[in-house]
């Protein structure tokens, strides 16, 4: 849980940006006394009083030399003030501090301290602060109190104005941090909370977090606004606080269970009504196994626009709900956030099953115009723990008969009564994530081996796209000459957008696309996948369920007169249906541990996507295209003058989304990925004969030894060391690290500048020698770069492979004829080459 909202602005010189988010508690009638309850307060009056507190006059002090530290966080209060919140429940979970203080962060890996330099300018934090606003439930307040005196009436410096400027501030509410405070406080305590918003001198207000319940529990972070839009930049983060310095492999090896306490979902059976007016009524029945001893509060994923009207257990008691509805349930606006915290009567033993019965409702579906709906919660349309974790799914829905609705899984039983229909569905075997699609769908059915594929698309386009294809007015046309002549106005009319038009055509590519896939990566792991029209600019690929723009459902001539092929190409044609169709095994049969390891769904998707086009008509330069796209988009320059590759490596995931980036996510983890993908498919080629094999051999056999599993960076990169060549092996070691090293965990697009003499031999042979330079990349950067000859009609031979690095690489090679040239063979290589 990552605090991103915030309490108002700082008062003063401490003013910060942000916002104020208000509360709801939801009350769902009686709550069940647990064991022992005459002495456990009741959990939505101490929530409520976490989240009201204020400060207490009669503990303000002055505090001098007090040092802070929480794992490599080094927090100074030199000297100035501090207030204390009024204790909950006898304990003190707040302060503020104002005065002259200073934080030390130095992060453990090169990674983290280049990221933090991009923000801040420097690889360690180092800053002078004027003020902090505290909450936690660790020792915090025992340690201030230890540095703290009642203040001198003497003194020239007193509280009091400073006092009365935050008192507005500590009563502002904060629900993520009232909340992450609520969980200590009747649960488990061993893992304990810190969080601090401070005011540097030159880096504005920034936050601070230790939250020892999450994987990577201190956070450095900071909301700042670009063009209108927010972004959480995360300038650093890190796992534990005994971490020691290491490589980031190092780290996230070391990383706790992301899932920390927090009980597992074994299964979903979810039971949803849509309205005629497309709202949304649903029940949620989950089955749940405790994985801690001690806590009570369960925070689940469920969408701001969906409100929660009720929560029991077996029982059939009502239990609390934090934040289930909004603070005026008259309103047309979303709760404050896309989760719910509920809080259990009593903690359950570690493997204990145990049942919450949801009920909820709300609108996530819109109406786009001309039929064409758009269901925009995909992924929280119901509560759950955590996506991407496997569970079995049942589901049945009641809608109207007009439209048609397609899920994941497998249709059981449908059946039609007067204006309802009802369909049922299972899950084959568990998924990592349940949805649905619906509307006015025509359909189209193919086989690709033993798999079923239907395509659905409505018979017109959304009215966004309708709109922009409306008739031009080309207005009058004036010929000039011996005499004027006026041509009268006329419209253009185009024909109308017909997605279901194309079905037959999308059928095709889908189904070839399983097929190819299937020879790549192994078996389709499902007996079905359905293909679905969304009012989007981009797809999804859930397990046997894809949604697919209405975009791809168009003639390439109508999305080039829609202006959507740019650039790149035709993002939005063939490409994006074989990217999400690849999903199904990057993604769905495996899945990602952490953020860190979501790059090998998306990189291999995108590869994927890359390869089955090559299979097609002048497939080998659309490939090339398509990386040389890729390569400029990633040597294009942001809005500060640097490269959209330097904002970060891959291994940072979505936090390269960014202030400085905003499509930094985008850019490195699809399209520097797939770059990636191919030049370890280069270093797996057999290089006396050509042959990729070994490099599809390792993804099938990859994609076996770990379906059903949530992989990571480091399971990838030792399960590619097995399939080495001795070329590859660049530090004699049989480990392929310095690669991934290179460009996962690194930046950097290497520069090339080769120079090449060609001389003949007494013999009749040729000797081509020369020197490659390599600069822009690190000093420790090393590179196998393979340089071919190219003869007459561009004909072209491998003359061999150098290792470049920092002090570049001399090469010498005897020929039997003169080439025209020598190159860089550059299809293979994410690099500038001169």
């Amino acid at each position: 849980m990552r605090t991103v909202a915030c309490s108002e602005a700082f008062p003063g010189r401490l003013k910060a940006t942000g916002c104020l988010i208000a509360f709801a508690l939801c009350v769902c009638m009686s709550r069940a006394a647990s064991a022992g309850a005459d002495s456990t307060p009741d959990p939505l009056t101490l929530m409520k009083q976490l989240n009201s507190v204020t400060l207490d006059p009669s503990r303000v002090y002055v505090i001098r030399d007090c040092h802070l530290t929480r794992s490599r966080l080094n927090l100074y209060f030199n000297r100035g003030f501090v207030a204390f919140m009024r204790p909950v429940e006898g304990r003190i979970t707040g302060a503020v501090f104002w005065g002259e203080g200073e934080v030390l962060i130095n992060p453990p890996d090169g990674p983290e301290k280049r990221n933090l330099a991009q923000f801040t300018h420097s690889p360690v934090l180092e800053e002078k602060i004027e003020s902090a606003y505290l909450r936690f439930s660790d020792k915090t307040a025992e340690e201030l109190q230890g540095a703290s005196r009642p203040p001198d009436p003497d003194d020239l410096e007193q509280p009091n104005p400073f006092t009365t400027e935050w008192v507005a501030v500590a009563q502002r509410p904060n629900l993520e941090t009232s909340v992450r405070i609520l969980k200590d406080l009747i649960g488990d305590n061993s893992h304990p909370y810190f969080y601090a918003r401070v005011r540097g001198q030159d880096l504005g207000v920034f936050d601070l977090e230790d939250d020892e319940r999450q994987a990577e529990p201190f956070t450095v972070s900071a909301t700042r606004m670009v063009d209108s839009q927010e972004f959480e930049d995360v300038w650093c983060s890190f796992p534990t606080a005994d971490s020691p310095a290491g490589s980031p492999s190092e780290l996230n090896e070391a990383a706790v269970d992301p899932l920390r306490g927090r009980p597992k979902a074994l299964s979903y059976t979810l039971d949803v009504r849509i309205q005629p007016d497309h709202s949304l009524e649903g029940q949620a029945e989950i089955q749940l196994e405790s994985q801690s001893a001690n806590d009570r509060v369960i925070t689940f994923a469920l969408s701001r626009w969906l409100d929660v009207t009720g929560v029991q257990d077996e029982s059939g008691t009502s239990i609390p709900v934090i934040a289930g509805q909004p603070l005026d349930s008259s309103r047309a606006e979303p709760r404050p956030y896309n989760h719910v915290d509920v809080v259990l009567p009593h903690p359950h033993p570690p493997g204990e099953r145990f049942r919450l019965t949801w009920h909820y409702r709300g609108n996530v579906i819109a109406d786009e115009g001309n039929g064409v709906l758009f269901v925009g919660a995909r992924g929280s349309w119901y509560p759950h723990i955590d996506i991407g974790l496997p569970s079995q799914y049942s589901m049945t829905f009641h809608y109207p008969r007009k439209l048609v609705l397609v899920a994941t899984g497998a249709r059981l039983e449908e059946r039609t009564s007067g204006e309802w229909t009802e369909s049922r569905w299972q899950s084959d075997g568990v998924f990592r994530v349940s949805g649905f699609n619906l509307g006015a769908y025509s359909s189209a059915e193919r086989h690709a081996g033993k798999t079923d594929v239907m395509v659905y698309a409505t018979p017109e386009a959304e009215s966004s796209l309708t709109k922009r294809n409306e008739p031009v007015d080309t207005g009058p046309l004036v010929i000039t000459g011996p005499s004027v002549k006026v041509i009268p106005p006329s419209q253009s009319n185009p024909m109308p957008l017909a997605p279901s038009a194309s079905l037959g055509r999308v059928a095709d590519v889908a189904s070839q696309a399983v097929q190819y896939y299937s020879t790549l990566f192994g078996p389709y792991p499902y007996p079905r996948l359905s293909i679905s029209q969304a009012p989007v600019s981009f797809g999804q690929g859930w397990p046997e369920l894809v949604y697919l723009p209405t975009l791809s459902f168009l003639p390439a001539s109508e999305r080039w007169e829609l202006g959507t092929m740019k650039g790149a190409g035709d993002p939005l044609g063939p490409l994006v249906i074989a990217h999400e169709i690849a999903h199904q095994w990057w993604g769905n049969l495996l899945g990602w541990r952490t953020y860190h390891d979501q790059w090998l769904s998306e990189g291999l998707a995108s590869y994927a996507a890359a390869l089955f086009m090559a299979q097609g008509k002048d497939g080998r330069h659309q490939l090339d295209s398509l990386l040389h796209s890729y390569q400029e988009d990633l040597l294009a320059k942001t809005a500060q003058g640097a490269t959209v590759e330097s904002g970060g490596p891959i291994w940072l995931g979505y936090r390269l989304n960014s202030s400085l980036d905003p499509q930094g996510y985008t850019n490195i983890v699809y399209k520097k990925a797939c770059w990636v993908l191919h030049m370890l498919r280069y270093l797996l080629t057999d290089p006396a004969t050509g042959s990729d094999a070994r490099f599809f051999r390792m993804l099938r056999d990859f994609a076996s030894h770990y379906q059903g599993e949530s992989v990571t960076t480091e399971d990838f990169t030792r399960f590619a060391d097995k399939y080495m060549t001795v070329q590859s092996d660049v530090e004699h070691n049989h480990h392929l690290d310095w690669f991934f090293n290179e460009w996962v965990y690194g930046t950097g697009i290497p520069t090339y500048n080769l120079k090449t003499d060609i001389n003949p031999l007494p013999n009749g042979q040729y000797v081509v020698q020369g020197t490659i330079e390599q600069v822009g990349v690190p000093d420790d950067f090393e590179m196998p770069i393979r340089l071919e000859a190219v003869y007459l009609r561009d004909r072209r031979a491998t003359l061999g492979q150098v290792v470049v690095g920092a002090s570049g690489a001399r090469f010498k090679f005897t020929v039997p004829r003169k080439p025209e040239r020598v190159m860089i063979d550059e299809e293979n290589l994410l690099a500038r080459v001169h």
